[in-house]
Parts: structure tokens; C-alpha cells; sequence
């Protein structure tokens, strides 16, 4: 199952990559922001693309809809859905209460108040990486990797390939020098503090609702912010990574072998 991974990976990077292209071919040649945007949602979803073409090759005696729905079967408890919610909330309102004690900057001024605004971008958000994203990152890569790792160093790996995945962004950025370094020590920090967050709650349920909401709040979180965009992703990294190690901390499955007998089932159901 390693090499199928291998290949899901290596065709992720390639389709997206692709994406990118034409993204930059529409906004060059064509100059049509209608078409960009689509090209935009659809490298979003280019792992769940790949996966959607691999599938016979990888489960050869599955359905596919049968396996989207097996995603999304798992019970999902009330405390697992609050905790989600709860403490990607705190971390935003951690991010509020530090820039405005330490640069000066009212917490009204650091947010977009308008609820047009607010709504558009978290439709544009959920559509693009959260409902993109996940059915490959986590309902297949996470899955298979944690019936021979342990789940955190199973979370490591999908946020290290899952954050590379999105290396070509970096560059696109604008920023150079020490800023470029900044920006990419973050970006990761921040993906492989989300990776581990995900898996922890995701292996309550197995339901990809979690990590699709753990990843939608993640983005929304960053982009409701206004202001210094790398000084908010460097806070919002560091608090998410602190949120993190604190998870691992409360939680020694994260750091359990798998059982060969029960494989892919790290943790049961309501083990935090």
C-alpha cells in the first residue's frame, strides 16, 4: 500500500501543479477571473481527483461509494464537535487578545465585521481545500499510513507531504529573503500543528466531517484577520502548535503503536 501512496502523492503534486499553470495561462492570456476562480476551486481538489482516477488500482475489490460513504459513516459525538469548535475559537481570540496587547492594534480593526463579507469567504474557503482536501489527504493517505504508524507520527507525515503539496504557493507569495523564510517556517508549523489536530479528533469518529471542519476553521481563522498577513500567520501557527502539543500531551494514544489485529483502528470512539 506504501507504493500506491507514493503514487497518489507524486500524481497529487503533478495535477496540481498542472492546475497552477493554466491558472496562470487564464490570468495572462485569457484574463477571465470567472475561469481562474474555477481553476483555483479545482486544484483545491486535485488529491481528491487523483484519488477518484487511482481508485480501482488502489482498492481493487472496493466501490468508490461505498467508500466515500464509509468517510463519513463514523458517529460523531457532541463533545468531539465542541471541542473542534471551542478551541479553534479560543485560538482566534488568543490571536485577537496578543496583537492587540503587543503591537496596539484594536481587536475591531483586526477583523472583517462585514457579514456579506464574512459569509462569501467562508463559502469560497469551505469550497476550495476543506471539501477538497480531506477525502484524500486524510480518508486515504491518513487511514493507510495508521495501520502500520502511530498516529501522531501518521499525522507528521500527511502534514509534511500535505504541506509541501503546497510549496509552489510559497513562492507566489511576494515575499523574499528572511520574509520568504518566515513565511514558509509558518506555513508548515502551521499544517503539521493542524495535521496533528485533525488526526486526534479524526480518530474519535472517523468521520472526515471533523477534519473538514478542523481545516475550515484553520483557513477561515487566518482569513478573517486583516492586517500584517505574515505576522498573523506566524501567531496563528505558534498558538496552533501549542494547541497541539498539548493534544499529544492528554492523549498517549497519539503516540501508540498500531495493533496488527485491529488494523487502522488507533483509538476507539470517545478516546481523547
Amino acid at each position: 500500500m506504501f507504493v500506491m501512496i507514493r503514487r497518489f502523492v507524486g500524481s497529487s503534486y503533478v495535477l496540481f501543479y498542472i492546475f497552477l499553470l493554466l491558472i496562470g495561462a487564464a490570468t495572462l492570456f485569457l484574463k477571465s477571473p470567472l475561469l481562474q476562480t474555477l481553476l483555483i476551486v479545482l486544484s483545491s481538489w486535485s488529491s481528491t481527483i487523483v484519488l477518484i482516477v487511482m481508485f480501482r488500482r488502489i482498492y481493487p475489490q472496493r466501490n468508490l461509494w461505498s467508500f466515500i460513504k464509509s468517510r463519513f459513516s463514523g458517529k460523531i459525538s457532541g463533545s468531539a464537535l465542541g471541542g473542534v469548535v471551542l478551541l479553534q475559537l479560543l485560538i482566534l481570540a488568543g490571536s485577537l487578545w496578543i496583537t492587540s496587547a503587543v503591537w496596539d492594534v484594536p481587536v475591531d480593526k483586526q477583523v472583517a465585521f462585514s457579514w456579506l463579507n464574512l459569509l462569501l469567504l467562508f463559502g469560497y474557503n469551505l469550497i476550495q481545500g476543506p471539501l477538497g482536501e480531506e477525502l484524500g489527504w486524510r480518508g486515504f493517505v491518513l487511514n493507510e499510513l495508521q495501520k502500520k504508524l502511530s498516529p501522531l507520527k501518521s499525522a507528521v507525515v500527511v502534514g509534511l507531504v500535505w504541506g509541501l503539496w503546497h510549496a509552489p504557493l510559497w513562492l507566489m507569495s511576494g515575499y523574499t529573503g528572511y520574509q520568504l523564510l518566515q513565511y514558509v517556517i509558518s506555513f508548515l508549523a502551521g499544517i503539521l500543528a493542524v495535521s496533528v489536530i485533525i488526526t486526534a479528533f479524526y480518530n474519535r469518529s472517523r468521520n472526515l466531517i471533523i477534519p473538514i471542519i478542523i481545516h475550515q476553521l484553520f483557513n477561515f481563522n487566518i482569513a478573517v484577520q486583516t492586517g500584517d498577513v505574515l505576522r498573523k500567520l506566524t501567531l496563528t501557527a505558534v498558538l496552533y502548535l501549542f494547541a497541539a502539543v498539548i493534544l499529544v500531551a492528554v492523549n498517549p494514544e497519539m503516540c501508540r503503536q498500531p495493533n496488527n489485529k485491529t488494523p487502522g483502528r488507533i483509538s476507539p470512539p470517545g478516546a481523547l
